[in-house]
């Protein structure tokens, strides 16, 4: 029996493939070895700018958004992608337990294996708070995982950045966050955030007058 493919998981699929050609064929993004996670980060490491994104493994959107800022990570070397997880209340306790996942595949392989397992867990979950489905494990079930998974470093890493998102006033996946590594400046940005206002943002983050414009310009940014 034929199974059709929803028009928005192939749109997510044909992202994902967009993005592994862009990398192979002009920058590997994993290319420096150092700056290890948490946060993990895609991209330059001393790029100017980091857009943090805040983001929960069983969201959907989060889900069909990420290969479209990695795209957009990798033809933009001024600017690197840090993931922080915002797990939200109606997708657990799926959306910890994912997240616990893949910061021990971090932990044990460094950030590519981190944001490989990232793409696992989004092509094998069945998303809103659903989870992985019962008969599928990580591949890379080790012993050494299955430790780091029983211990509390890997809980704590994701309880405080998700306290961390709160206290910011952050409670909607996925929600990008900002960074002039230069100036310390920050925007917050509620995504999905289009490639032309993200370009927009970096512009105004490192405009000379930013602290004279208003809070709240963002939002009104075409997206």
């Amino acid at each position: 029996m034929r199974k059709w493919i929803s028009a928005n998981n192939m749109r997510w699929a044909v992202g994902w493939l967009a993005l592994a050609g862009l990398a192979l064929s002009w920058w590997h993004p994993f290319h420096h070895t150092h700056a290890s996670g948490p946060p993990w980060i895609y991209g330059n490491p001393e790029a100017r700018f980091t857009v943090v994104l805040h983001a929960d493994l069983e969201c959907p959107h989060c889900r069909i958004y990420l290969p479209q800022l990695q795209r957009w990570i990798v033809t933009n070397d001024h600017v690197n992608l840090a993931w922080h997880h915002l797990p939200l209340p109606q997708h657990e306790p799926a959306a910890s337990r994912e997240a616990r996942l893949v910061e021990c595949v971090g932990q044990l392989e460094g950030r590519e294996g981190f944001w490989g397992a990232v793409v696992w867990v989004y092509l094998n979950t069945q998303g809103n708070g659903r989870g992985l489905a019962g008969h599928i494990t990580y591949p890379g079930s080790t012993p050494s995982l299955q430790r780091c998974l029983a211990g509390e470093n890997v809980a704590q890493i994701v309880d405080e950045q998700k306290a961390q998102a709160q206290e910011n006033g952050l409670n909607a996946t996925p929600t990008l966050r900002l960074i002039d590594n230069q100036t310390q400046r920050t925007l917050t940005l509620q995504g999905p955030i289009e490639p032309d206002a993200l370009l927009s943002a970096v512009d105004l983050l490192s405009a000379p007058d930013i602290s004279e414009r208003p809070a709240d310009v963002i939002s009104d940014m075409p997206r």
